[in-house]
C-alpha cells in the first residue's frame, strides 16, 4: 500500500516530524532521472533546504511545475506514491494537474530572453570547514534545481494569481529580519509584497524592499550563525570587510549597485554566485567577476 500523509510537508507546510519522514523516504525511492535527489536524503524529520529543494526537483522533472510543497492528498504525494508501489513513470509524463503554476509577465515588465538553464547542481569547493559548506548547501537549496522565488512561476490559490514560492519569500523576512514579526502580515500591502508577481514590500523613498541582503543573511542564519538583517543597516555580527579578501560562503556587496550575493566559489577573478532577488526576483547561480566586490561580510 503506497504510503500517505496527515498534513502538507515542504514551503509554508505544517512540516510534521512522521510526514518530512515519510515524503524524504518516497523521494529516496525515486531514481534520480525520474526526478529523484541526487543524493539520498536524510530520513531525519527535518524539512530543510536540501528536502525542499528535492521536492522542486521531483515536481519540475514530472509536471514541469514547481511549488514546493506536497499537500495530503494532493497530486505531488500522489505520484510519489506510484514510484513507491514500484509503478512510477518511467519518462515524465506531459504537464498536467489543477492549477498549476504558470509563467507570467509582470504588468509593465518586459522580461529578458531567458538565459540558458543552469546545470542541476554546483560543486561546493572541497576542504571548506563546515560552517561555510552549510551556509553553501542551504543557499544552493533555495536556487537549484530550481529558484524557490520568482514573479515568473505562479499559481491560483483562492481566485488570486500569486507567486508560487511566496509562503518561502515570507519565510525569509520572518527568520531573517530583526525585529520582523507577524504584526507586520495584517498590512496588506506588506502581505501582497511577498505574495503577489511584480509586487514587493513598500519602502519610503524607494521601489520597495531589495531582499538580496535579506537572502543572504536567511541563509547565514540558516545554518547556525547568529545573525539578522538590520533594515538599512546590513547584517548583525558579521564581521565587514572592506576589501576582496572573500572566501566561500561569505556574502559579498557590489560596488555598483549594492547587491548581496553569497559566494559559492573564486577561480581567478571569475566567482560562482548565489543571489536572492535577482532577475523577476529570483535566486539564481550567476557568474560574477571578483573584481565586483566593494566589501563583504564573513561568516568566520
Amino acid at each position: 500500500m503506497a504510503r500517505s500523509i496527515q498534513a502538507s510537508v515542504g514551503l509554508g507546510g505544517a512540516n510534521r516530524a512522521d510526514d518530512v519522514c515519510t515524503v524524504q523516504s518516497l523521494l529516496n525511492d525515486v531514481p534520480a532521472g525520474s526526478g529523484g535527489p541526487p543524493a539520498p536524503l536524510d530520513t531525519d524529520g527535518k524539512c530543510g533546504p536540501l528536502t525542499v529543494g528535492a521536492i522542486l526537483r521531483f515536481q519540475q522533472t514530472q509536471f514541469h511545475w514547481a511549488d514546493g510543497r506536497v499537500d495530503a492528498g494532493g497530486q505531488t504525494i500522489g505520484r510519489l506514491g506510484e514510484f513507491d508501489a514500484g509503478t512510477g513513470p518511467a519518462t515524465p509524463p506531459v504537464p498536467g494537474g489543477i492549477d498549476p503554476p504558470q509563467i507570467v509577465t509582470p504588468p509593465g515588465h518586459v522580461p529578458p530572453a531567458p538565459p540558458p538553464p543552469p546545470s542541476s547542481s554546483v560543486p561546493i569547493p572541497a576542504g571548506l570547514p563546515a560552517l561555510r559548506r552549510r551556509v553553501l548547501e542551504v543557499a544552493l537549496g533555495e536556487a537549484l534545481p530550481a529558484t524557490a522565488v520568482s514573479d515568473l512561476i505562479t499559481r491560483q490559490e483562492d481566485g488570486l494569481l500569486v507567486r508560487a514560492g511566496w509562503r518561502r519569500l515570507k519565510q525569509y523576512f520572518d527568520e531573517g529580519v530583526d525585529g520582523w514579526n507577524e504584526n507586520k502580515w495584517k498590512d496588506k500591502s506588506t502581505l501582497d509584497g511577498v505574495r503577489i508577481p511584480g509586487r514587493r514590500i513598500p519602502q519610503p523613498g524607494t521601489s520597495g524592499v531589495s531582499w538580496c541582503g535579506i537572502f543572504a543573511t536567511w541563509a547565514v542564519r540558516t545554518a547556525g550563525v547568529e545573525t539578522k538583517w538590520r533594515m538599512g543597516l546590513g547584517p548583525s555580527r558579521l564581521a565587514l570587510k572592506f576589501s576582496r579578501d572573500c572566501r566561500p560562503g561569505d556574502i559579498c556587496v557590489m560596488k555598483e549597485h549594492i547587491h548581496h550575493f553569497i559566494v559559492a566559489s573564486i577561480d581567478g577573478d571569475n566567482m560562482v554566485t548565489v543571489n536572492g532577488n535577482s532577475e523577476n526576483q529570483a535566486i539564481l547561480v550567476k557568474n560574477r567577476p571578483l573584481s565586483c566586490v566593494r566589501y563583504f561580510y564573513s561568516v568566520d
